[in-house]
């Protein structure tokens, strides 16, 4: 293989390697923005979150 070919290799591992280690782990990074319905964009223009779990119903763990 070509020394191109290689690098394309170790870089798409190293993606895996991420995507695998996030997926067991856990997320590790807290965002607020996404139990809303609408898009960030959206939810920074008008400042209106609708949750995703359902208008009135309690919100279950921590």
């Amino acid at each position: 293989m070509s020394r191109s070919m290689w690098i394309l290799a170790a870089l798409l591992a190293a993606i895996s390697i991420a995507t695998i280690y996030k997926s067991e782990f856990g997320g590790g990074i807290d965002r607020p923005w996404a139990e809303c319905k609408e898009n960030l964009l959206q939810q920074m223009l008008s400042g209106a979150c609708t949750p995703r779990a359902g208008a009135g119903l309690p919100k279950i763990g921590n």
